[in-house]
């Protein structure tokens, strides 16, 4: 890939940028979140449209132009996103897109089920994993399909294989496993272009390693060179300016929550954490650290085998969504047009959706039973104008509103429920820099309110120049707490990119 420059609306997500990888050779990728790693990638693998640059293949230069383009050029991708289908077996998945068919038959229309099932038998052997061929995808968990995933990448037979973080859902084990089967690869004459946060992980399984920054291409190095004493403060650069600490905890005064002790099997480990008023702490950890499950749980939308939670000093219960809502505790979710928002229907309903029996005029048993649409009206117009929403109307279906808007329209929901903690998971996710800034000062302004705020976010900027406390996650458990000084880029990413060998040790490294 020469001088590849790849333009989005407001962003320059690759900066003519040089990748090559060649046969028999793992070449690792490695850069903080939104650095254009995966953008660079799915230009390779036919996703996206490169704006300029040449991409050649075995010496000979190729448009590619789609995915199954990708594909029978010989690039196979496993995505960190699985792109599976739950309610068809394994076999089904592996096989997609190029299903064996039954030979001597008319227009050969026919699946040959049984060639099928062996061809998936043997990839998931060489993965030495054990799943059965004829279970349903659904039924899996996360590791499980994550490894159905890149049997089906295998299935492909291809000569690039793209592996975007393939062991973040991974045990030790798994990764063990893996590892084998990528040597086996490399001896077949594959070449593996490799994407990971996990930087010791680089050094066991990269021949060479490739740095991106804020789009660009910072250098390569060999794998014997790639320490990571040496690729942080590659990845990092220079420090961006941050944002004076307010205070921490103790000087605030009023904790509105703790969380004690939660635990979930496979998910959660002993997870502790504090917010008080007027204080933004941040959750940082990198894909599958558990960041996006601890927020879930304190919200009750995944079940906890134990643990305690307290609000404004007094222990609670939340078995569900509703109870977390009722005791002024909200959450603003990772993919917010799946789980935020109701896309089908309009601004005013989304906005009113967690307080409705605010506006209700007549009340039975303590349940609400007419809706005064006047102050419905009213106070929905007022949050429109006081997050600046920008809709033609309070009636317009939420879905015709751009990303930064309709994140907006889920603050001003809990904006409107009269919440005291704000869980924000991935607030700036998909929104282009203006609308980054107008959230900014939406948390900013709700922790001058008093509210307490914890902030879920993968970019590592965003948490430094934000939030007053960081704590650290890895594999389900909370590693460390970054105080003042403490909450660099260097200082996070040095405790969230060390798998440790004893998941009981606390992370004390710093760079």
């Amino acid at each position: 890939m020469k001088e590849i420059v790849k333009r989005f609306p407001g962003v320059l997500a690759v900066d003519h940028v040089d990748f090559d990888v060649s046969e028999g050779e793992v070449h690792a990728l490695v850069g903080a979140n939104g650095a254009g790693k995966s953008t660079l990638i799915k230009i390779l693998a036919g996703v996206y449209q490169r704006d300029d640059g040449t991409v050649s293949l075995r010496g000979d230069e190729v448009e590619i132009r789609n995915p199954g383009h990708a594909q029978t050029l010989g690039v196979a991708t496993i995505y960190q996103e699985y792109n599976l289908v739950p309610y068809l077996s394994v076999a089904e998945n592996v096989s997609l897109g190029h299903l064996p068919r039954l030979s001597g038959r008319p227009l050969k229309v026919f699946i040959d089920r049984r060639a099928m099932t062996k061809i998936t038998a043997r990839l998931l052997q060489e993965l030495q994993v054990d799943i059965s061929p004829s279970a349903q995808v659904r039924m899996l968990g996360v590791a499980k399909q994550q490894m159905v995933e890149i049997a089906k990448a295998l299935a492909l037979d291809s000569q690039i294989y793209i592996m975007d973080e393939p062991t973040a859902a991974l045990s030790s084990k798994e990764i063990e496993e893996l590892f084998g089967v990528i040597r086996q690869m490399k001896d077949r004459g594959c070449a593996i272009i490799y994407i990971s946060h996990r930087l010791e992980e680089v050094g066991r399984v990269a021949d060479r390693v490739t740095v991106m920054r804020d789009g660009r291409k910072v250098d390569t190095l060999p794998a014997e060179e790639a320490s990571t004493d040496r690729l942080v403060p590659l990845m990092v650069g220079k420090t961006v300016a941050k944002q004076a600490r307010r205070s921490t905890c103790q000087e605030n005064g009023q904790e509105v929550l703790r969380v004690e002790g939660l635990t979930r099997k496979g998910v959660l480990s002993d997870v502790a954490l504090r917010v008080c008023e007027g204080e933004i702490v941040g959750l940082a950890g990198v894909m599958g650290s558990g960041r996006t499950e601890v927020a879930r749980a304190i919200f009750g939308a995944d079940p906890v085998d134990s643990g305690a939670i307290h609000l404004l000093g007094e222990p609670i219960t939340i078995r569900s969504p509703n109870d977390a809502v009722k005791r002024g505790i909200s959450y603003l979710p990772e993919d917010r047009k799946s789980h935020g928002l109701i896309l089908c229907t309009s601004v005013k309903n989304n906005i009113i959706l967690a307080s409705l029996t605010r506006f209700c005029r007549l009340r039975f048993r303590g349940r609400g039973l007419l809706l005064d649409r006047s102050r419905v009206s009213k106070e929905v117009i007022n949050q429109v104008k006081a997050l600046d929403i920008k809709t033609p109307s309070i009636n317009q279906l939420v879905e015709y509103l751009s990303g930064g808007n309709q994140q907006k329209v889920v603050v001003a929901r809990w904006l409107c429920s009269n919440a005291k903690v704000f869980l924000f998971d991935e607030p700036t996710r998909g929104i282009d820099v203006g609308a980054k800034s107008e959230i900014y000062a939406l948390i900013q302004e709700l922790a001058e309110n008093k509210a307490g705020i914890l902030l879920i976010s993968s970019e590592i900027d965003e948490l430094v120049n934000v939030c007053d406390r960081i704590y650290v996650l890895r594999e389900g458990r909370i590693v460390s707490e970054l105080l003042g000084d403490e909450v660099t880029k260097e200082g996070i990413l040095s405790v969230a990119l060390v798998r440790s060998n004893n998941h009981t040790e606390r992370a004390e490294a710093t760079v």
